[in-house]
């Protein structure tokens, strides 16, 4: 009974801080967790959780360079409190959130490319079937 009570207090601690992240994607620095926090792997779980729910391309890379400049950030604090490592970890994670950002930015321009693509062969087709009924109107025509 008493880890039910203490479950309850707990979560009731934090579900009010999980309303608050929730919209914290698309501004700057985020929450206060560092890479020197025990609980920097729960900031780090959001993030991918936030990515995995992301479904829209372009709005998937605007996440992924969001979280860059967040590593970025941290980075540039690790340095300054002299703690190189965590400094090194965060650029690493800079990096490969910007490989990943292009990466969703190349899907979404071939993704563009396909759909003009698409578009220009509807409207080749109605031009081919218009000029189709011309020609079958002008010998109905004789």
């Amino acid at each position: 009974m008493r880890k039910i009570i203490i479950s309850v207090i707990i979560l009731g601690l934090f579900l009010p801080g999980v309303a608050a992240l929730a919209k914290f994607p698309d501004d700057l620095p985020g929450p206060s967790i560092m890479p020197d926090s025990h609980f920097y792997f729960l900031k780090i779980w959001y993030e991918k959780i936030v990515l995995f729910f992301t479904f829209d391309v372009t709005k998937k890379a605007e996440r992924y360079k969001t979280f860059a400049e967040k590593r970025a950030y941290e980075a540039q604090l690790m340095m300054q409190e002299g703690r190189i490592d965590l400094a090194e970890k965060a650029k690493e994670m800079y990096a490969t959130y910007l490989n990943k950002a292009k990466a969703e930015l190349e899907k979404a321009i071939q993704k563009a490319i396909d759909k003009k693509k698409e578009e220009l062969v509807n409207q080749l087709e109605q031009k081919v079937d218009a000029i189709t009924n011309q020609i079958k109107e002008s010998i109905n025509l004789w």
